[in-house]
């Protein structure tokens, strides 16, 4: 049996709600996006073999699978296209779920993408990334009740995302974002705001966020992407020492807006930064990003990019 699978990477747009008071926390905002991706081939074998990239960190994550389920893990695994690890695209959650997908469909298996990430651990905190990688589009989810008696947060929307719409999406060189044990600690030095903020954010997702993505309105979409996410910084603003990770991600922001973006903000911990333009403009942002770099010598990845509203391509074939 031949399995293949290509994971969208996602952008993570914030968190709406770091009170909790209601009952429920976090609540995150996001979309999924074709490029970076993933793209994973595996394929039954007489033992254990990881080819291409990121091979330590895949066989990690296949040894995990067998902690859940009595399977077989004698099979060939091939990373061919990964998406960097904690720069903000959610490339954990997208490969940890690609690789148990494979081991799930090689041994016969029936399991849903939520147990999958149940399996993996991940999406714990966010949602985002497990409905990216199930039906991608545009995602908000429920957060967390306060109690801990959910495993995951469910997804409360979800909506095609305009196909002409370019994202923008650039990754800086410098230092990357908080992950894993770092993630946590961020986390816990964050004071639980008061409840003005999430009103803030809750406002301006269903009063213009959603609406403007519904009619197609770009230009009242890009706005209210930029202001939620303004207003997600000022959650983390103590840990990050600002609204953004890093001083000069708010210098590419404002040459993108200056530049023609209807909207650009931070995914996430960065430092990736996108900006949101119609396609017949996504050039001469693209070239504005590109000359950024050059004035303030440094180096950077620059994709042009739409969102994905479809998740994750499996294709699964006798062999």
């Amino acid at each position: 049996m031949h399995v293949t699978i290509k994971a969208p990477s996602r952008l993570h747009l914030g968190m709406i709600d770091l009170n909790g008071e209601l009952g429920r926390i976090y609540g995150s905002i996001g979309v999924a996006l074709n490029n970076p991706s993933i793209l994973v081939e595996a394929r039954t074998s007489d033992k254990l073999e990881i080819k291409g990239k990121d091979t330590e960190r895949v066989r990690q994550l296949v040894e995990r699978f067998p902690q859940s389920y009595n399977v077989d893990t004698n099979v060939e695994i091939n990373v061919k296209e990964i998406i960097p690890e904690h720069i903000g695209l959610g490339s954990g959650t997208q490969l940890s779920l690609a690789i148990a997908s494979c081991l799930s469909n090689l041994n016969k298996l029936n399991i849903g993408v939520r147990d999958l990430a149940k399996t993996m651990n991940r999406g714990i905190m966010s949602g985002i990334g497990i409905e990216a990688f199930r039906k991608g589009g545009f995602i908000i989810d429920s957060g967390r009740s306060v109690n801990g008696n959910e495993d995951l947060p469910f997804v409360t929307y979800r909506h095609n995302f305009p196909e002409n719409w370019t994202f923008i999406l650039t990754v800086p060189s410098i230092r990357r974002g908080f992950s894993g044990k770092d993630e946590e600690l961020a986390f816990k030095k964050v004071i639980p705001s008061s409840p003005k903020i999430a009103g803030d954010i809750c406002r301006l997702l269903q009063m213009k966020m959603l609406p403007s993505l519904i009619e197609r309105d770009i230009e009242t979409f890009g706005q209210a992407l930029m202001d939620v996410d303004r207003k997600v910084g000022l959650y983390f603003k103590e840990v990050q020492h600002g609204i953004y990770k890093e001083k000069i991600i708010k210098s590419l922001i404002d040459c993108m807006l200056d530049s023609g973006s209807h909207g650009a903000g931070q995914s996430s911990w960065g430092p990736a930064v996108y900006g949101i333009v119609e396609d017949n403009n996504a050039k001469k942002l693209e070239s504005a990003v590109n000359e950024f770099f050059k004035e303030n010598k440094m180096e950077g990845t620059i994709i042009r990019t739409h969102a994905n509203n479809h998740g994750a391509e499996i294709s699964v074939m006798e062999t």
